[in-house]
């Protein structure tokens, strides 16, 4: 059952999941990226570098942390691997590291590919393309972050034949849940 009273309590971004299941949320991950034509004045693909992703219905501001590996071809046509490179440019594959702002739903690709693919935006053109390998959950633990409440649910007494029904508000921002 859904318990949703107002229009303002589902946001662009949210996802619904199961209580005992709940989708993991991050602010860092590791993403395999294709990079197809980055700006003209902007050549280059470098640490820090800012855009906006786009992955499901979230839309926001996302930054370059680490290019870990990159793969591009030169100009005889062979594939040449670099580990840790300075930047990237246009028709490249990379691996790399991204940071939000706040934590986020997502899932790996290769378990939920609805929810680990994603494409990177500048200035309204779509520069890259990418999936998600790995990432770091929000909270410090690796805990689902209501894991609190799980436990508070599964404890919760029967009374008059009816279970004690706990109302749950899910804070996007913070990646945590809230009873009401």
């Amino acid at each position: 059952m859904l318990n949703v009273t107002e229009d303002s309590q589902c946001n662009k971004g949210d996802v619904l999941c199961h209580r005992e299941n709940v989708c993991p949320t991050a602010e860092v991950f590791e993403a395999e990226i294709e990079i197809l034509e980055l700006l003209t004045y902007k050549p280059i693909m470098s640490r820090g570098y800012s855009c906006m992703m786009h992955m499901h219905t979230f839309a926001d501001e996302c930054v370059v942390k680490d290019i870990l590996i990159s793969r591009e071809k030169d100009p005889a046509g062979v594939v040449v691997e670099k580990i840790k490179p300075q930047y990237i440019r246009s028709n490249a594959k990379a691996t790399v590291r991204i940071v939000f702002k706040k934590a986020v739903p997502l899932e790996k690709y290769a378990t939920l590919p609805q929810l680990g693919r994603f494409t990177l935006r500048d200035e309204g053109k779509t520069i890259g393309l990418g999936q998600i390998v790995k990432y770091k959950p929000a909270n410090s633990s690796g805990a689902p972050a209501n894991a609190g409440l799980v436990r508070q649910m599964a404890t919760a007494k029967i009374t008059e034949g009816k279970a004690a029904c706990v109302d749950v508000t899910f804070d996007s921002e913070t990646g945590t849940e809230k009873p009401t």
